[in-house]
């Protein structure tokens, strides 16, 4: 394997920068397969890797083209969301079941887990899609890796990078259903010293109710939301390259919730900021390079309803990555890092705690064909103490075209300061823990235009945080949360001008009294069709889920365990730098619901132009 990592960290450092260990932009850098981040935190080759892990690029991002990160999420296997009405209400999303609180999610190396929440999870019920070029799923726990949270899984997302050398400016403007507007302004430039990226995005709409309307709800809730992302590098020797990405975002909206759920003139703020910088540090012909950075994440949240809420939180964090190329059949990463989490609400004290990690992994190919991965990390928190987690994967390429994969991982979730210090909390509190595996295959078809891939899964959390009646405090639970399925995705370039993706997944996700999870479908099937003929380029989008529950108490009308969602886009190519489309969204018009209670989006038109100069 690591007779591919010195040119793959050439070709990464244009577009990952940020986040992987990576050398200084070269001439002669060497185009190669799929090369994938989250899975060993190092780029590797696709093939190369026993995790389990799923891309969107950029294209696939542009062809989608619906606004939000969610949205689009949806069409990878294993991935389900749910949300409370309109743009911008709650959501919540799952990897195998496993619910946001069990997943890092990180932007441009930016860890976003909000830590002033009940549990440490990313929000992203308003992240857009206008800043971002690609997208990592990775699936499983990868505690040995990523540290605390990381139970179902990582989602790696990397913001917009320039495409060629020069400068270039690319613009996105789109109008459509209910009131909406969506506008992105790109700037972008690249040479032999460096690169640097700015997006500045908008997202407004009056929405619609969010108690769904066919309940007797009327009242539109609304949502805006603007967002500011920079990323830039510079090459400062042949061996050092400097780094650095910076977001900042604001969101307002309006939301409804009571019981029964009814129209409600309740409203929100948050205001989000983050930065990364750091150094990628490769001596010209050394075997050994290092990363060294700092982050920082704020979040300040302000709720008007009947119990007026606000808190500020903020994470800070160090990191160490090295990575080693021993030989061509033996290489090693290692690293350690830093963070503390601080809350401050308004009904409570101001608290903080912190972990500390350190970690090795060993790459092994002792020929072609096999790559063996086995990692091992040990964290220490401040408040209960140490803990260990490891993970073992492997992958093998046979003559027939075809990748068997396998991994088995342990992970553990560290209590929130709101479990440990609130007026519920309990300072003594353990970490909840993972176990989970996966065995796969995946063939190519068709001279390589197609592909098919199954796999099986199993994720098993133990020691649940979970709030107790009797003693009105969190407490250490002895139930096991289990979920296990079947993932199956397909991908086929059927002609030049017709491609089809299509992915299932079947998750029996049951929850420690071994009742069924609430907002995990048992079935989740997604396809898609798009192509290209002369100017016109299209796509149509359909989702069936089914067997899904929700034990809220609301008596409402569009509530079903099954339904279909279809989603379609047209557009002309004015020059090959500008083009005009129109999208659909619920194209036929289905009723359903995500959240028992709350609206979705009825039948809506957008129309858009996109270039770039």
């Amino acid at each position: 394997m690591h007779r591919y990592l010195t040119p793959a960290l050439s070709v990464l450092a244009a577009l990952h920068a940020t986040t992987a260990l990576s050398q200084p932009l070269s001439d002669d850098a060497i185009e190669l397969d799929e090369l994938v981040i989250s899975a060993n935190r190092v780029a590797t080759p696709q093939d190369k890797t026993g995790a389990s892990v799923s891309v969107l690029s950029e294209s696939e991002i542009r062809a989608d083209d619906r606004p939000f990160v969610l949205q689009q999420l949806t069409t990878l296997p294993g991935v389900t969301f749910s949300q409370n009405g309109a743009p911008g209400s709650s959501s919540g999303f799952a990897i195998r079941g496993a619910s946001e609180q069990y997943v890092r999610v990180y932007v441009d190396g930016i860890e976003i887990s909000d830590p002033t929440g009940t549990q440490v999870s990313p929000s992203l019920s308003g992240l857009l899609t206008g800043d971002i070029s690609r997208v990592e799923v990775l699936r499983g726990s990868q505690s040995a890796l990523y540290g605390g949270q990381a139970v179902g899984g990582v989602i790696d997302i990397t913001s917009s990078r320039a495409t060629e050398d020069g400068f270039q400016t690319r613009y996105t403007l789109e109008g459509g259903s209910y009131n909406t507007f969506r506008g992105n302004l790109g700037f972008a430039g690249r040479d032999e010293r460096g690169e640097f990226s700015l997006d500045i995005s908008n997202y407004t709409t009056d929405g619609f109710s969010s108690a769904d309307e066919d309940d007797g709800n009327s009242e539109d809730d609304g949502f805006e939301t603007t967002r500011i992302s920079g990323t830039g590098r510079i090459n400062t020797s042949e061996a050092v390259a400097l780094f650095g990405s910076a977001f900042w975002q604001t969101q307002s909206g309006d939301y409804d919730r009571g019981f029964p759920i009814s129209d409600a003139d309740f409203d929100y703020d948050s205001e989000q900021w983050g930065a990364r910088f750091g150094a990628d540090i490769a001596p010209f012909g050394s075997r050994l390079a290092h990363q060294l950075a700092m982050s920082y994440f704020d979040v300040e949240r302000e709720y008007n309803d009947d119990f007026p809420y606000s808190t500020e939180g903020n994470r800070i964090k160090a990191e160490y990555l090295g990575n080693l190329d021993w030989s061509d059949i033996l290489g090693f990463q290692f690293g350690a890092d830093w963070s503390k989490e601080t809350t401050d609400p308004s009904n409570a004290d101001k608290e903080d705690s912190a972990i500390t990690g350190i970690f090795g992994q060993a790459d092994w190919s002792p020929i072609y064909a096999l790559t063996v991965n086995a990692a091992l990390r040990l964290d220490e928190h401040s408040e209960f103490g140490s803990y260990t987690s490891g993970r073992l994967t492997g992958a093998y390429e046979l003559p027939t075209e075809t990748v068997l994969r396998a991994s088995l991982g342990s992970g553990f979730r560290p209590p929130s300061n709101y479990e440990l210090f609130s007026l519920y909390g309990n300072p003594d509190l353990d970490p909840e823990t993972s176990l989970s595996a996966d065995l796969g295959v995946e063939q190519a078809f068709a001279g390589g235009r197609g592909n098919v891939s199954a796999t099986l899964f199993w994720l098993e959390i133990e020691d649940l945080i979970e709030y107790d009646f009797a003693t009105s405090a969190y407490a250490q639970s002895d139930g096991t949360s289990e979920s296990k399925g079947v993932e199956l995705a397909a991908a086929w370039e059927i002609t030049e001008a017709l491609s089809l993706l299509g992915s299932y997944t079947y998750t029996d996700a049951e929850d420690a009294d071994g009742e069924d999870r609430d907002r995990i479908p048992r079935h989740d099937f997604s396809v898609s069709l798009a192509g290209a003929v002369n100017r016109i380029s299209y796509g149509l989008e359909a989702r069936y889920v089914a067997d899904y529950t929700d034990g809220g108490t609301a008596d409402t009308e569009n509530f079903d365990e099954d339904f279909t969602v279809v989603n379609a886009r047209v557009a002309y190519a004015l020059t090959d730098q500008a083009e005009v489309y129109l999208r659909a969204e619920n194209l036929f018009d289905a009723e359903y619901q995500t959240a028992r209670g709350y609206g979705t989006s009825d039948q809506a038109f957008f129309a858009g132009i996109r270039g770039t100069f």
